[in-house]
């Protein structure tokens, strides 16, 4: 059995039962109801039970969602008195004596508030608020949800509840934390703007350095590159001996009637230099175009196939005819072909010495 309060609140007859909706909110400020026995002491036109809350309401064309008790006690009325109509009821505990230094109890009412909000899927059921009177403890939670939730001034949320409830807040204490709360709020939120400023300025340097640093690596990666190309390049011009030197202004030949050309093509040219070179002292065969263009190395394999289709007459007093000698030098083509693929140095030089070797011996026959 529920227990009941025996006596009924000091000068709770002398306030109005039920105020206004606080503009702008959801909220609705009313005294705490009382039983049927509680009623039975009190005049017939004082008295204010649960079922005279919802029958005002109802002439008002309103209804509850959310009923919050402040009381530091339920023996005033049952709560199943309204938990049994479907309206979600929290009890949140607040004493009458040190109320203002309580944050568990601003921190329970704003949660409260704040996940029923959440929650509700009905804009128009309204969050019934009570303490004893509804005046003081009401109207600080209240005010404390509108400056720290909603980001009102004191002055506004203080205004706003006294006007919707019809009386001011008795106690100067109240108000004065009002105020305090108020100048806390701002100060917090102007160091979480300044805190969010600095987080953005600090990534945004991030990023910036972090580009720098990017941008940096691809100008020593490119450097780095161009440094071994041209190292590459020099001991490809030393290795081939085709007359190209290193310089600062870039590879230049012993010739200066020859086109300069990319160190990279330097080998391929020089190798098919060597391998047109005559056997014997007859014309060596003309390794260019129609128009005098030289022919690159498709081209030139695809003369040599169709003159080596051709059947030549042996030369007298030669021990060869021209198609071996075409066949051979097709055999030593492809040989330094296969070297100049693996690119190694050391293989070129010794290729190079034994045509310039072969070729010494046959001039000299």
């Amino acid at each position: 059995m529920v227990r009941v309060c025996r006596v009924v609140p000091k000068d709770w007859h002398k306030f109005q039962p039920l105020g206004d909706v606080i503009p702008r909110t959801r909220f609705i400020v009313f005294k705490t109801p009382i039983n049927s026995q509680l009623s039975t002491k009190i005049f017939k036109d004082q008295r204010f039970t649960t079922n005279d809350l919802f029958r005002q309401l109802a002439e008002r064309g309103q209804h509850l969602g959310l009923v919050v008790d402040l009381t530091d006690t339920d023996r005033y009325y049952d709560k199943e008195d309204i938990t049994g109509l479907c309206i979600q009821y929290e009890k949140v505990n607040c004493p009458g004596r040190g109320f203002i230094e309580r944050d568990d109890c601003v921190e329970s009412f704003n949660q409260a508030i704040q996940e029923y909000i959440d929650k509700c899927e009905d804009p128009d059921a309204l969050i019934g608020v009570h303490c004893t009177n509804g005046i003081n403890r009401c109207g600080y939670l209240i005010c404390r949800f509108l400056i720290e939730r909603l980001g009102w001034s004191s002055h506004e949320a203080i205004d706003a509840f006294e006007q919707a409830r019809g009386y001011s807040i008795e106690k100067g204490s109240y108000v004065m934390a009002l105020h305090k709360a108020a100048k806390d709020s701002r100060t917090k939120q102007r160091a979480d703007s300044d805190s969010d400023s600095s987080e953005r300025r600090k990534k945004k340097k991030n990023k910036r350095k972090h580009q720098e640093e990017e941008n940096n690596s691809a100008i020593n990666e490119v450097h780095m590159i161009n440094a071994i190309l041209g190292e590459l390049g020099q001991q490809s011009a030393s290795v081939s001996g085709t007359g190209y030197q290193h310089s600062p202004t870039g590879p230049q030949t012993a010739e200066p009637s020859q086109p300069q050309q990319h160190w990279g093509f330097a080998i391929k040219r020089s190798k098919y230099a060597q391998l047109n070179q005559p056997v014997t002292n007859s014309t060596p065969p003309d390794n260019s175009a129609t128009d005098g263009t030289p022919l690159d190395e498709e081209e030139y394999e695809e003369e040599e196939y169709e003159e080596n289709e051709e059947e030549a007459e042996p030369e007298p007093g030669k021990g060869q005819s021209a198609s071996s000698k075409r066949r051979a030098r097709r055999n030593r083509m492809q040989n330094c072909m296969k070297v100049m693929a693996r690119g190694r140095f050391h293989e070129i030089q010794a290729m190079r010495e034994e045509i310039a070797l072969t070729h010494g011996n046959a001039r000299d026959l």
